[in-house]
């Protein structure tokens, strides 16, 4: 190997370590000092994925018969006791209620009936985590198997639900979503052991969205009581809850949330779903084991410091050959960088895997400029001793 070529590899890497540290001072600074949070708060709440979402769904309902969404709009509880009644007469496997029942002082017949129903085992009930403080039901409604929390992702910097967990410690207890619950349920013992799901769900898991509810069979009273053809829920996962009045209406804010299906890519004015449409969704991943993988920050670092590390490489011969041109040569070369990074990024996503491509792009960027520093650097080691360099 040629002794120019050995002092290259040598000073690339040396000035790597360097612009990584720097990186690494940027990346404290941008999550811990106040003077970033409003613009930490901007990106958490945007993510270039979500373009691909809100164009692989526009326009486009694809089924899922396993998951049938029941909507209670805003009927008191004897309509909701007998609705559950109803439904559990279908047979189905299980039924999700996600509904919270408020206590009052007098209690009614209709509450002790829909106290009875909410003891059978098919029905998983649910209750709020909101800052570590649990909301449950009116104590009266009480089940003998545990409810679980209908909290997503439990982040208090972003609007936009793209993440849950499955299992966290709240109060020193741990506890089990709404959905883990009702997937857990609906699988058998062997395949929730084969999926590994208590492991899996005491991380954040990115959220796979199959739709809005128009991707579900979606159900309102009159097709219980005034349909003589009921619909056949027998061995079907039914979720009851709030899906507007009437059924999807886009003005309805109750219970609803930022999603990256939201058709408004930056700016978004109004959220886009209901709580009970994004637990669909999360049941529908789980009972189909179709959890999407994130590549891990150990290997997004290591992954960020070898482009970064064959880029300055390129630079430095590119400083040195190409005087008058190098800075359009740099430039045209992270912008290729960019759009290869994202496209992959993206390709990936569709093939289940996350890749944030921003670390790596920055880490380019201060690549690219940086390594000027380790030139200076180098010229006053010189001073004090002889230090042999690519660079001059």
């Amino acid at each position: 190997m040629k002794k120019k070529t050995k002092l290259l590899i040598r000073d690339a890497f040396l000035s790597t370590i360097l612009t990584s540290i720097l990186l690494l001072v940027l990346s404290i600074a941008f999550f811990n000092i106040r003077f970033f949070n409003p613009l930490h708060k901007a990106f958490s709440d945007f993510s270039f994925l979500d373009v691909f979402y809100s164009e692989k769904f526009n326009n486009r309902d694809k089924i899922n018969s396993e998951i049938i969404l029941v909507n209670i709009e805003n009927h008191d509880r004897e309509v909701i006791a007998n609705l559950l009644s109803a439904i559990l007469k279908e047979d189905p496997k299980v039924v999700g209620f996600d509904i919270i029942l408020e206590a009052h002082s007098d209690k009614t017949k209709t509450d002790t009936l829909l106290s009875q129903l909410l003891q059978n085992k098919k029905v998983v009930t649910s209750f709020e985590a909101y800052h570590d403080s649990l909301i449950f039901s009116d104590p009266f409604f009480k089940t003998k198997h545990k409810p679980g929390f209908v909290d997503f992702n439990f982040k208090t910097n972003t609007a936009v639900i793209r993440e849950f967990i499955g299992k966290k410690v709240i109060n020193d207890t741990k506890q089990s979503s709404f959905a883990t619950l009702i997937a857990k349920k609906y699988l058998s013992k062997k395949r929730w052991k084969k999926y590994n799901y208590d492991e899996k769900l005491n991380t954040l898991q990115t959220i796979k969205y199959s739709g809005d509810y128009t991707a579900f069979p979606h159900l309102i009273l009159d097709d219980f009581f005034l349909n003589d053809n009921k619909p056949i829920l027998k061995d079907k996962i039914v979720i009851m809850g709030y899906i507007g009045s009437p059924t999807g209406n886009k003005y309805d804010i109750q219970d609803k949330f930022f999603t990256p299906l939201n058709p408004t890519i930056a700016g978004k004015s109004d959220a886009d779903m209901y709580g009970m449409v994004i637990h669909g969704n999360i049941t529908n991943m789980l009972i189909k084991n179709d959890l999407m993988h994130r590549i891990s920050l150990f290997w997004l670092c290591i992954i960020t410091f070898i482009c970064m590390y064959f880029s300055t490489i390129l630079y430095m011969k590119w400083n040195k050959k190409y005087k008058i041109s190098y800075r359009t040569r740099k430039q045209v070369y992270q912008l290729i960088f960019a759009i290869v990074l994202f496209a992959l990024a993206i390709w990936l996503f569709k093939n289940d895997i996350i890749l944030s491509p921003f670390p790596i792009i920055i880490g380019i960027i201060l690549s690219g400029s940086y390594f000027k520093y380790y030139k200076h650097l180098t010229r006053y080691i010189n001073t004090k001793r002889k230090w042999k360099t690519y660079l001059k």
